[in-house]
């Protein structure tokens, strides 16, 4: 299965807090925080849904795309539509983390 640059990116954000927690293995982790990221990452890529399903009907509407395109119509609704469910999924994913931590910031007081 061919990796999206949104899930890499995910993937990498992961690693960075992953290595960061590690960092300070002694020091009590703050879930509070670490939901507000991950609720900010979910407002970004629900705003990346938005705009690409914007261009998604754009595409969808037209006849056809300009003589000289390197694209196909088609080619470019499947595109958007590709960038709109792995937008879909990674705001999931970050709201799941951001309830995840929410309930862990409320456990931990």
């Amino acid at each position: 299965m061919r990796i999206t640059r949104l899930t890499l990116a995910v993937a990498v954000s992961m690693l960075l807090v992953a290595s960061t927690i590690r960092a300070q293995d002694d020091a009590p982790m703050d879930h509070a925080a670490m939901a507000a990221s991950y609720a900010q990452e979910a407002k970004a890529a629900e705003a990346k849904v938005a705009s690409h399903e914007l261009m998604l009907k754009r595409y969808q509407g037209m006849p056809m795309l300009p003589k000289g395109s390197g694209a196909t119509k088609e080619q470019m609704v499947k595109h958007c539509q590709k960038l709109v469910d792995s937008y879909k999924e990674a705001a999931a994913q970050a709201n799941d983390l951001a309830k995840e931590h929410r309930a862990m910031a409320q456990g931990a007081q």
